[in-house]
């Protein structure tokens, strides 16, 4: 490379910075010259407000609402299907008892 390429070079590299250095600065303006406003605060008060009873179980473990996928429906809002609810909604059978005089176990062996 001669003389004359690098003098070229620095000339151009040097004419690129100042350039580009310009632009910047007329794209972004001075940063001195910026301000930023902010909006005040509204008081916050110390009161709270009882939770919504239907929203927030207390009774439960997550006080939060229980969702229950189906035709379920927590009839006595206490945050648990019962065996009745369980029943209602399809999810359980109805418990199913013996005749008097005998456990289920030996329903079919009098015989013996």
């Amino acid at each position: 490379m001669r003389q004359s390429d690098i003098f070229t070079v620095i000339i151009v590299a040097t004419i690129g910075t100042i350039a580009a250095a310009v632009l910047c600065n007329l794209i972004l303006g001075d940063p001195n010259e910026k301000t930023v406003s902010f909006k005040t605060v509204e008081v916050v008060e110390a009161t709270l407000a009882q939770p919504d009873p239907e929203v927030f179980n207390v009774e439960a473990i997550n006080p939060t609402v229980e969702v229950y996928v189906g035709e379920c429906e927590d009839v006595d809002q206490d945050g648990n299907l019962n065996e009745a609810e369980l029943i209602a909604c399809g999810r359980s059978d109805a418990v199913t008892k013996t005749p008097s005089g005998g456990d289920s176990d030996n329903a079919g062996n009098e015989g013996e």
